[in-house]
């Protein structure tokens, strides 16, 4: 297996981890910590892909550090809606936006990291209180799915990178989402509540389910951080995770206990029913339990909503602590903040991007691709997936899968 650390560095390094602050982002300090965050990540990757043992996971969770991803994603998250604008007014035409991207792409990388980790429920349980502070987050950057615009018809190129970096992060956080649902019994009490009262996220689910913003017009579908072709059969692995995760939100105890369906969030639910087709029931059957219980609430004329205890409501420590620090003088951070994210001396530029260029290995993540290369066996157009037995032949849809079968089971099988 492939290394990009070795145990004592992943150790070294996160034990090295520190929440920043607002004013120390794009400095030197800052962008070896975002060069060492981007290591890290790789690394989970290789561990993940190879079903190995997830130092990186174990060691996050043991040094009590996932709680400073959550952290970086809030302040980089604060940084790009108070901070950004200033700049860009008192820098127009920036012309190197280097720093500027790496800062924005630092969070791409804390999410990316989270949503590999999450996937253990310890991990989950090791956010505790600030999970409550990482819902906030995900619910928003949820949100912004249902107005996002993919294409790049924005006049600055910061502006599109930012706008591509912000839809990535939406994707990922449809599966942080799941993660905190299905260990919603695990984590603080508050957590429940927010998800249910505060976000409504089965309503949220159900809107995003509705639009479903990974699928454009022309029929490609977003995988793997790219926008692929698609054949229009084969289920999208982002839609059947947004829909495993309403299905945890309605049909578990705690949706039971504590959700009440109005009939403003009945008249919502009931909306997905006709997506709900033969076609989808085959590729993913736990949702037959879900269809059963949507239409049992479709026909209901009253439906009684369940008793709700009193819950505490949670302040958004994180995101509170960053803002008093701040103290609204976005202004002025961006005024010392100009010279060093849009700075132009040559020297320093290239300094860090030889620093950085091991950090993003476009190498290393060239492994993790989609190969686009290839050509279906059965009609020759290009193939997005292929065998997962064999894994030898290719095939551009699930159709001309079936319709070669006969001729390649004798060859699958050897």
């Amino acid at each position: 297996m492939d290394i990009i650390l070795m145990p004592n560095e992943i150790e070294m390094y996160i034990d090295s981890m520190r929440p920043q602050n607002m004013l120390n982002l794009g400095t030197d300090q800052w962008m070896e910590w975002h060069n060492r965050l981007q290591k890290l990540h790789q690394e989970a990757l290789l561990e993940a892909a190879a079903l190995s043992g997830e130092h990186v996971k174990e060691t996050l969770v043991s040094f009590g550090k996932t709680n400073i991803l959550v952290h970086e994603i809030i302040l980089i998250s604060i940084w790009k809606h108070k901070v950004l604008p200033h700049l860009l007014k008192l820098v127009k035409r920036p012309e190197c936006t280097f720093f500027a991207y790496s800062i924005l792409y630092h969070e791409g990388v804390c999410v990316a990291l989270l949503e590999l980790v999450m996937f253990h429920s310890d991990c989950c349980e090791a956010l505790d209180e600030v999970a409550v502070d990482l819902l906030d987050y995900v619910s928003v950057a949820v949100s912004k799915l249902l107005n996002q615009q993919t294409e790049e018809s924005a006049n600055q190129e910061l502006i599109q990178q930012r706008n591509k970096i912000s839809f990535d992060i939406g994707i990922r956080c449809l599966t942080i989402l799941f993660y905190l649902a299905e260990n919603v019994d695990k984590l603080p009490i508050t957590v429940c509540s927010r998800l249910y009262a505060a976000y409504d996220v089965p309503v949220l689910l159900s809107e995003i389910i509705l639009k479903r913003p990974w699928v454009k017009n022309d029929g490609n579908i977003y995988s793997g951080g790219k926008w692929r072709k698609w054949d229009n059969e084969q289920l999208p692995q982002v839609e059947a995770q947004v829909w495993l995760t309403l299905r945890q939100t309605l049909l578990s105890q705690e949706g039971h206990q504590y959700y009440s369906i109005t009939a403003n969030r009945r008249s919502q639910l009931t909306k997905i029913l006709p997506m709900m087709n033969p076609i989808l029931l085959d590729q993913l059957s736990p949702l037959f339990e879900l269809k059963n219980w949507l239409c049992r609430v479709s026909c209901l004329q009253e439906y009684a909503p369940p008793i709700k205890p009193v819950f505490v409501e949670a302040i958004l420590e994180i995101k509170e602590k960053i803002l008093q620090e701040c103290q609204s003088k976005w202004k002025s951070i961006a005024k010392k903040q100009a010279l060093i994210i849009f700075t132009n001396n040559k020297e320093k530029i290239q300094q860090t991007a030889k620093m950085l260029t091991e950090a993003y290995n476009t190498d290393f993540m060239e492994k993790f691709e989609v190969n686009e290369s290839q050509t279906c066996v059965q009609c020759n157009k290009t193939a997005v997936q292929r065998c997962s037995r064999c894994k030898k032949c290719w095939y551009c849809s699930r159709r001309c899968q079936v319709n070669h079968w006969p001729q390649h089971k004798e060859n699958c099988s050897q």
